[in-house]
């Protein structure tokens, strides 16, 4: 299905972009815009033995905040 949301963590990551010393681990973003559209895909991603589970929100292969997903018509 097509949607509209919002980067994850674009504020954060807008932050950090502004610091003299910028955290590598997370993304800069340079030269996108904050909202995408697009494919939205939910899956489940789960690594029992490193106690990892979660879901992950994605538009066109891009992290979004599922918040501020918005489904198309």
């Amino acid at each position: 299905m097509r949607a509209r949301g919002r980067l994850y963590d674009w504020d954060n990551v807008q932050l950090n972009n502004l610091e003299e010393y910028p955290d590598p681990r997370l993304p800069t973003y340079e030269g996108m815009s904050e909202w995408v559209e697009g494919e939205y895909v939910v899956r489940h991603v789960s690594v029992p033995f490193a106690h990892i589970d979660y879901i992950k929100h994605t538009i066109d292969g891009h992290d979004v905040d599922p918040d501020t997903v918005q489904v198309q018509p």
